[in-house]
C-alpha cells in the first residue's frame, strides 16, 4: 500500500516505521528539514522489546509529493491539521483514504473540509512512543488500535487498512462503536495528559498521590457525563481502569502534553480538555474540574516567556 504519514513525531514515526517494515511503500511527511534529512539518510531507528531496528523509508515535505496516495495517516497535532491537509492537496487523490488516530475531538469534521466522509477512517490508539532524536523513537509495552469508517460502513479499504496494521505488528481491530472508543481516549488524555503536564511528572507521578488520582477520576467522570449526553455509551469506570493500568505499566512515561510543556510548545489541550468543555456547554452541562485544568494549561502555554 502507498502510504503517507503526516507528522514525523513520536506516534507518526512509530506507525510509519512499522508499516514500512511490513513492506508498505511509506513516505514520512513533515515540515522539519532536520527530521526529514535524518530519516532520508538513516531511516527510522526504532527501539522496542525485540531490540533496535533501522528501517529505511522515504521522507519528504508535502509539496514535494506529486502522486496520489492510497492512504494518508494524519498524526499531526490537531492544531496543525488544517495547514497539513492544505499542503497535502497534491497527494490527496479522489480514491485516497485518510486515517486519523489523533487525540481530541473535532478531527473528522476538520478532515471533511478536504475529502468526503466516505473516505475517512477514524480511530484511536494507546500505543506509547517516545522521541529519542530526529527519526529515533522507543516504544515499549502493548496497546491497541481501534478503527471504523467515519460513515459507519465497513468498506473494503477499511478491512485492508486493519489488515496492514496487524501485519505491521499492531493489535488492530475494526470497532463498530469507535466513537465510544474516541471519547474514552479523550477522557483518558484529559485526565492524564493535562495533569502530568501541569505537575511536570510522568504518568506514575499522578498515580502516586491520592489527590492526583482523585483529580484524574473527576475528569473521567465529567467526560463520561458529557459523552452520555450525546448518546454515547461510556462509563467513567472504563477510563479510570485505563488510568490505573497506566500508573503502573507506563509509570516512567512522560505524556506528549507533558513533553510539550517541558519544551515550551503549544499543546493539544484546546482539543482535549477544551473539546470536552465546549461539548459540555452545548448541552448546558458543567465540567468544573476539566475546565479548571484547561484554563491552567492555557495560561501555562501562553506565558512560557515569563516562566522560570
Amino acid at each position: 500500500m502507498k502510504i503517507a504519514v503526516i507528522g514525523a513525531g513520536a506516534m507518526g514515526t512509530l506507525f510509519g516505521g512499522r508499516l514500512a517494515q511490513a513492506d508498505n511503500d511509506v513516505t514520512m511527511v513533515d515540515v522539519s528539514s532536520a527530521v526529514l534529512e535524518e530519516i532520508q539518510k538513516d531511516g527510522i531507528c526504532l527501539e522496542d522489546e525485540s531490540g533496535m531496528h533501522q528501517i529505511p523509508l522515504k521522507a519528504s515535505k508535502a509539496e514535494e509529493i506529486k502522486e496520489a496516495m492510497d492512504l494518508v495517516i494524519l498524526f499531526t497535532k490537531t492544531l496543525y491539521s488544517r495547514s497539513a491537509l492544505e499542503s497535502a492537496s497534491a497527494f490527496l487523490g479522489t480514491d485516497t483514504y485518510v486515517l486519523t488516530l489523533q487525540n481530541g475531538l473535532g478531527n473528522i469534521e476538520l478532515i471533511q473540509e478536504f475529502t468526503d466522509i466516505h473516505h475517512i477512517i477514524a480511530g484511536v490508539t494507546n500505543y506509547a512512543s517516545d522521541v529519542k532524536g530526529p527519526g529515533k523513537i522507543a516504544s515499549f509495552g502493548s496497546g491497541y488500535v481501534k478503527v471504523m469508517s467515519a460513515d459507519g460502513c465497513q468498506s473494503p479499504m477499511l478491512h485492508r487498512v486493519q489488515e496492514e496494521l496487524v501485519r505491521a505488528g499492531f493489535c488492530a481491530e475494526i470497532t463498530e462503536d469507535v466513537f465510544a472508543a474516541i471519547w474514552e481516549k479523550v477522557g483518558f488524555n484529559a485526565a492524564i495528559n493535562s495533569t502530568t503536564a501541569i505537575c511536570h511528572v510522568p504518568c506514575g507521578g499522578i498515580g502516586a498521590v491520592a489527590e492526583g488520582r482523585m483529580l484524574a477520576e473527576k475528569i473521567a467522570e465529567e467526560t463520561a457525563m458529557v459523552a452520555n449526553a450525546y448518546g454515547i455509551a461510556l462509563s467513567a469506570q472504563t477510563i479510570i481502569q485505563s488510568l490505573e493500568y497506566t500508573y503502573e505499566a507506563h509509570k516512567n512515561h512522560f505524556t506528549s502534553m507533558a513533553q510539550d510543556v517541558q519544551r515550551k510548545r503549544k499543546t493539544e489541550v484546546a482539543y482535549i480538555n477544551g473539546g470536552i468543555v465546549q461539548k459540555a456547554k452545548e448541552k448546558g452541562l458543567q465540567v468544573p474540574y476539566t475546565e479548571a485544568v484547561y484554563w491552567l494549561l492555557r495560561v501555562m502555554e501562553d506565558t512560557y516567556d515569563l516562566q522560570q
